[in-house]
């Protein structure tokens, strides 16, 4: 049996208050084999300037989002991300829209751009990346 590494340890994608991205931008691809992700930092990097967290009347403040996946040598995703945890006592209508963010900036950065060995090394390997909306958001409509 696989063993996982705890939360605590696992790569944290904060929210934060920027511009979103256009919806053709890829941050992630590149046709410039120069510029292609070698690194496990430079990997999720790439990840974390896809993710704009939903809207802050969707949203809620500490939400916790963990997906495991996996990718292809030449940056594709293997198959839809499994969610391996979200903050309890959610709604579902809150727990989806960070579900379709997080779908959506996948969308928006894969393929990947790596390098040969990067490729090679990634391929087929669970990753789990752990999004956290820690911006300010006013969350009396979950208090009622």
């Amino acid at each position: 049996m696989r063993r996982f590494p705890p939360r605590a340890m696992l790569p944290k994608i904060p929210a934060a208050d920027r511009p979103g991205l256009a919806r053709d931008d890829n941050p992630g691809a590149g046709a410039d084999v120069a510029h292609a992700l070698d690194t496990i930092r430079d990997m999720f990097a790439a990840l974390r300037r896809c993710w704009l967290p939903p809207p802050k009347d969707e949203a809620r403040h500490g939400m916790e989002y963990t997906i495991r996946f996996a990718f292809k040598r030449d940056g594709e995703v293997i198959a839809p991300p499994r969610v391996t945890y979200a903050s309890h006592d959610t709604p579902s209508e809150t727990r989806n829209a960070y579900r379709n963010a997080v779908d959506a900036a996948l969308k928006r950065c894969t393929p990947l751009h790596f390098s040969e060995g990067m490729g090679g090394a990634v391929a087929g390997r669970p990753i789990a990346i752990r999004f956290v909306d820690d911006r300010a958001i006013d969350n009396t409509k979950d208090r009622q």
